[in-house]
């Protein structure tokens, strides 16, 4: 059976990858400072600590990585550049010098790396303007100096239909989630409708992260849904789900700099045969 090592896999993303794969695969997931037991098969480990990551490693031998651990939210990674680098820099050079060179990898990384291009692509020169970006930036050519079985997708605003938690506001997804929960208790929320953003749910974000198990389409991509504005997409969302949102949304205005960027997105299309809605 596969054996799939999942890091951060307490976290938004990571735990309903956990969830899924566990069904299917051997797998081990590994977060840092848990404060509950969430699973017998997620342990507790500082990924900083070489020796124990190492031993970790060489126990499981895992023949697949899903990397998702980092300091998350781009917000946290500007006001701490330096903790910033060493738990999504560091970390990952501590990972990587543990790993078989055989084993593929994947590793998120944002479109924030883009500055402000429009409908840019995998080949689009890089200059991020974030810490967030230069971080990614630097994890993504250590990752390529590694193997050559990696997948690196470039991912825009993750979010789900609500449930918001400490987890999606630290991941950065938390406006879409608090509104949807807001709407659902029949509150009032204010919603951008000039400001635009490509977005991704989290369920089709794991359907398609189970896809690159058995997948040999190695590579930089980039991923997103179709540029749209805030209102529109929380408008969709409570459609989808049949939630009732009747006069509960007000539309304002925002600042469009520099978050509204269209995302090229071809060469994922093509390769998987998925576009995200």
């Amino acid at each position: 059976m596969t054996k799939i090592l999942i890091t951060g896999a307490a976290g938004f993303i990571g735990s309903r990858l956990f969830n899924k794969l566990k069904l299917k695969y051997e797998v081990l997931g590994v977060d840092f400072n848990l404060r509950e037991k969430l699973d017998k098969k997620i342990i507790n480990l500082d990924l900083i600590n070489e020796t124990e990551t190492s031993k970790l490693i060489n126990e499981f031998d895992p023949s697949f990585v899903f990397h998702l651990a980092a300091y998350a939210g781009p917000p946290r990674n500007e006001i701490n550049p330096e903790f910033a680098y060493k738990y999504n820099v560091d970390i990952l050079k501590s990972l990587l010098k543990s790993l078989n060179k055989k084993t593929k990898f994947f590793f998120p990384s944002t479109d924030k790396i883009f500055e402000g291009n429009n409908f840019p692509d995998e080949t689009t020169k890089l200059n991020p303007p974030s810490v967030h970006g230069k971080l990614k930036l630097i994890c993504e050519d250590l990752i390529k100096k590694f193997n050559k079985k990696y997948f690196i997708f470039r991912q825009p605003v993750i979010h789900s239909y609500g449930g918001y938690t400490q987890l999606s506001q630290m991941s950065g997804c938390s406006f879409i989630d608090k509104a949807i929960d807001e709407i659902k208790q029949k509150k009032t929320v204010n919603i951008f409708s000039n400001v635009k953003r490509c977005f991704v749910k989290v369920e089709e974000l794991i359907f398609v992260y189970e896809k690159l198990i058995n997948s040999e389409n190695y590579g930089t991509y980039n991923i997103a849904g179709p540029l749209v504005s805030y209102y529109d997409r929380l408008e969709n969302l409570c459609q989808e789900k049949k939630i009732n949102f009747d006069k509960l949304i007000t539309k304002i205005k925002g600042s469009t700099f520099p978050l509204e960027q269209n995302i090229n997105c071809q060469k994922f299309e093509k390769t998987f045969i998925y576009k995200f809605s």
